[in-house]
């Protein structure tokens, strides 16, 4: 019926012709067609975290968290913290991670470009639009080159060179995105779980902290701090950090830039990190686990609030109202990612941080006694913020667990810092990347002390995926990496 009166259109005027020819039809969505109004630019944007998020909530967390000195690995997942290479089944689970976050870059550049195309948008807004698309690319560039190393660099959606390009290369470029970010992303995200300027200026912190520009992470850092618009969560009692990680947590103070979930289109890394099956509670598949054996968790003070929320050992039968301990083959289990309403595997309403203040508190005091050569009074206060809060403190007023004011060389407060960051962001997905930044002697002593296994070289990066090496021209396996 559309198409007759259409037709019947074109018979009464011929001058109409012309105009009906040149519109643009609706039910033939294109590429080319599809960019014109803001909604349109929003939802390409859209496109970009989707898959950010199914990396998430596939393999990617799991891992990452696995090869740190304080977790273990189940089942198939168990030589990711043996540390002597990856096996068939791990290599294709970190294929799987390549192929997402290449997947959201890929829609990243589509939509820097076509959104530079539009016509019908304020240039400052399209230019917050870009670098909300530009900031997303550096956060997977980001993540990609620390496990990779030197690799494909496509900033564009028609790249001629796809060969692996020198880490430093993809570091500048990652920077450059984030630059773009703090110019023109707005000082409030347009939606929470969207990024703003202070997104971009954190993550520009993490990114000059891993690289030892020292000077630069400091001050980015401190810009956050002083916008003055973060601030801690209070807690007194353990279960108050369901405040700033459970899955009614929402555009807190503390929440800089995190990955939204639902129950509709929920976190399934939750469910890999909790107890068994239907009878016990909680609902989970224990895909990981500690050992009470481990020094880092031996070592970590009961008294810490963090590490009576984060993990459990005992846990009450749902059906009898008993308290039952965990099998000795996983003693020790996470649940700092806690949702009883969860829907099933994939239906936690957490959401997954990607840079909270807590950590740019802590970025902030391990830079500027690097930058400084000494403990400054604001770096030892934000180490103390962060251990006070950690103890039921509040966060700003001198307690009984402050830090000393003295006595401290630059290793020793750096060092102190680092442990720090690892109560605070305890299986946030952090303390590999803490590690590997340390170097590789230190990264290797550190497990050989607290886990007792010793690391590998090839264990080191990641090997680049089979189909990238079949389908890309410019990579051969001369060009995988050393072990594979």
């Amino acid at each position: 019926m559309k198409k007759i009166i259409l037709f019947a259109i074109l018979a009464l005027s011929i001058a109409s012709c012309q105009k009906f020819l040149d519109e643009v039809p609706k039910d033939q969505l294109t590429e080319n067609n599809f960019y014109v109004s803001r909604e349109d630019a929003v939802s390409a944007l859209n496109a970009i975290y989707s898959p950010a998020r199914d990396n998430l909530n596939d393999n990617y967390s799991i891992m990452i968290d696995i090869l740190s000195d304080y977790w273990e690995g189940r089942g198939s997942t168990m030589p990711m913290s043996a540390y002597q290479g990856l096996d068939a089944t791990n290599i294709i689970r970190v294929s799987n991670s390549w192929g997402y976050q290449y997947r959201s870059i890929r829609n990243a550049n589509i939509a820097i470009q076509r959104i530079t195309a539009m016509t019908k948008l304020e240039e400052a807004d399209k230019n917050a639009l870009i670098a909300e698309a530009r900031f997303l690319r550096a956060f997977d560039y980001f993540n990609i080159v620390r496990l990779w190393g030197a690799v494909p660099l496509y900033l564009e959606t028609d790249v001629k060179d796809k060969s692996r390009r020198p880490v430093d290369e993809v570091y500048a470029a990652i920077i450059k995105d984030l630059e773009a970010g703090e110019s023109d992303l707005p000082s409030v995200p347009t939606q929470t779980g969207r990024p703003s300027k202070w997104a971009a200026k954190a993550l520009l912190s993490e990114v000059y902290l891993t690289r030892g520009e020292w000077a630069l992470a400091k001050q980015k850092a401190k810009d956050v701090i002083d916008s003055g618009i973060f601030g801690l969560v209070d807690i007194t009692v353990a279960d108050d950090f369901n405040k700033v990680f459970g899955p009614t947590a929402n555009g807190t103070s503390e929440e800089i830039f995190y990955l939204k979930f639902n129950h509709v289109d929920g976190y399934g890394y939750p469910h890999k990190l909790l107890w068994s099956s239907d009878q016990y509670s909680p609902f989970g598949s224990y895909v990981t686990f500690g050992l009470p054996t481990n020094l880092f968790l031996k070592n970590w003070d009961s008294n810490d609030l963090r590490k009576k929320f984060d993990i459990f050992s005992q846990y009450i039968n749902r059906y009898t109202g008993v308290t039952e301990t965990l099998p000795s083959s996983t003693p020790i289990l996470c649940c700092k990612y806690r949702d009883p309403a969860a829907t099933g595997v994939n239906g936690f309403g957490n959401d997954r941080p990607v840079i909270r203040y807590a950590d740019v508190l802590l970025i902030y005091a391990e830079a500027s006694v690097m930058a400084d050569n000494g403990v400054s009074p604001l770096a030892l206060e934000a180490l103390n913020k962060i251990k006070r809060r950690g103890y039921g403190y509040p966060n700003s007023s001198v307690s009984l667990v402050d830090y000393p004011s003295a006595g401290w060389t630059v290793d020793s407060f750096r060092n102190t810092v680092i442990q720090e960051r690892g109560y605070e962001l305890f299986m946030e997905g952090k303390r590999w990347f803490d590690l590997s930044r340390l170097g590789t002697a230190k990264l290797k002593e550190i497990i050989l002390t607290n886990k007792g296994k010793t690391v590998k070289d090839l264990h080191l990066l990641w090997p680049i995926p089979i189909q990238e090496i079949n389908t890309n021209p410019d990579i051969t396996q001369q060009d995988q990496n050393p072990g594979y």
